[in-house]
């Protein structure tokens, strides 16, 4: 293999093109030295050498501290677990001085590339912000981007929201609220007026009206008039046997309403307890919920994620819509701004129809670099949402507005995998792998290693690193 095959080798992975820059002033001649120490017996690639070659390609050095942070350390308190970055073998750098091998070189070389990438969004700029801090200024700063999980263990538990059970969940959707919360007697509920609508023109048709009969004319009247969101707000089964007067189908909506009124209430208590923990909050749930089904299963997701052996000991605390309800609704949007701001994690629920506001609240959290989870439905249509998502639509990937560094959304279609990631999280147990795009040069993908999904980038258009970094940080 020629020296120009073997710093390729090394290098390309992480600096595509490199060797574009082998016809430099003594570039090619000061990295083959490079090679040759870490291929010799004798001593290795040292610090002093590294800086000598670093020199020599018009770059300047490292510290001591952060030469011994990235190559001959195993840093305990970095945000991910450093040995995992070749794969799930962990890698333990032997006990020496200097970089003994190409594996070691390669090894601290892909760790900066992963932090470049995570906390930074450019290799250039996270360079110099860490080359001269020393090895104690760099635990500290790696540090503080932990999750502190002793911490969620030990806080204990807290007054939980009061349950609404499953099947009534959708009483306090906003079409529900609509509907009951301004009228003082059944008799004002557009859906009771409907349906007694319903039961007039059959009385004139027929002398027996049964509760299908009732449930289907109700239908042809609500398509008729565009009122089937209310329809699907009044029915699931139709009622047994035969209704014999308008009382008994007064009857058959009053239920519901004192249903909605005990619901709601609930609902709105709640929203005092989500905000008694905001300031601690673990999980935002972003979800649309349109129908009953959607509603339970909602619930029941929820449920299956939240109550998981893998989440048992963090006492998560999650902000859950579907048991939640606001006065008014301006008052809603700014509750749930509060809690996508407070929360560490967003799981965003995919659904076969989305809505602006769980969007929005999507690219909140994105954009303030928060982890986001999208899960989405196990069906078909989930399946061919799934890759969609995660391999072409672009806004997957927004910007977190402090740093400009890219955070891309991770998507799974498992409710495990999504409880496996949370857990990940809280324990900095994250792992990743570093790919390049197939149809490019140098353009880096930083690759969720559990779902494969893209949570940072950097590109490889010259320009536009350029014009993105210098009008981002407000150079012009």
């Amino acid at each position: 293999m020629s020296v120009e095959e073997k710093i390729s080798a090394v290098l390309s992975p992480y600096f595509p093109g490199i060797e574009q820059t082998f016809n430099g002033d003594g570039v090619k001649e000061a990295m083959a030295g490079g090679v040759a120490a870490l291929e010799s017996e004798e001593g290795g690639l040292s610090w002093a050498r590294l800086n000598q070659i670093l020199h020599r390609c018009s770059q300047a050095g490292v510290s001591e501290g952060c030469f011994r942070y990235y190559f001959l350390e195993t840093p305990v308190l970095h945000p991910y677990p450093v040995g995992q970055v070749f794969g799930r073998e962990p890698y333990v750098p032997p006990a020496a001085a200097a970089v003994v091998s190409v594996q070691q070189f390669e090894w601290g070389l892909r760790r900066f590339v992963y932090d470049a990438m995570l906390w930074w969004g450019n290799l250039r700029q996270a360079y110099r912000d860490l080359r001269s801090l020393s090895f104690e200024e760099l635990e500290r700063f790696f540090a503080a981007k932990r999750y502190d999980e002793k911490r969620l263990i030990r806080r204990g538990a807290i007054e939980e929201p009061r349950i609404i059970p499953a099947d009534k969940r959708y009483l306090i959707s906003e079409m529900a609220s609509k509907s009951y919360e301004r009228i003082d007697s059944i008799d004002d509920a557009p859906q009771f007026k409907m349906a007694l609508r319903a039961y007039r023109t059959l009385r004139r048709r027929n002398k027996r009206v049964t509760g299908t009969q009732l449930m289907q004319e109700t239908e042809r009247i609500a398509a008729e008039t565009g009122q089937m969101s209310l329809f699907d707000l009044m029915y699931e089964e139709p009622a047994e046997g035969e209704v014999h007067s308008e009382d008994e189908v007064r009857l058959l909506y009053n239920g519901q309403w004192k249903a909605f009124t005990e619901a709601r209430a609930t609902a709105l208590g709640n929203t005092r307890t989500y905000l008694s923990i905001c300031n601690d909050l673990d999980v935002y749930v972003a979800t649309s919920m349109r129908t009953r089904g959607d509603f339970r299963d909602m619930a029941e997701s929820c449920r299956l994620i939240f109550s998981s052996d893998k989440l048992k000991n963090y006492n998560v605390r999650y902000f859950d819509p579907t048991l939640s309800a606001a006065q008014h609704h301006e008052d809603k949007g700014m509750i749930e701004c509060l809690m996508v701001k407070t929360c560490k994690i967003l799981v965003y629920f995919a659904q076969h129809k989305e809505s602006l506001g769980k969007v929005s609240e999507y690219a909140m959290a994105l954009s303030q670099g928060k982890p986001v989870i999208v899960l989405c439905p196990s069906d078909a249509k989930g399946q061919a949402l799934l890759q969609f998502y995660r391999e072409s639509h672009p806004l997957m990937r927004l910007v977190d507005f402090r740093t400009g560094t890219p955070n891309g959304a991770i998507v799974s279609n498992s409710q495990d995998e999504v409880a496996a990631l949370i857990n990940r999280v809280f324990r900095n147990q994250m792992e990743y792998d570093l790919t390049v795009r197939e149809d490019s040069v140098g353009y880096l993908l930083l690759k969720e290693r559990l779902t494969g999904s893209t949570v940072r980038v950097m590109t490889d258009d010259r320009l536009l690193m350029e014009t993105y970094w210098n009008n981002w940080h407000g150079i012009s």
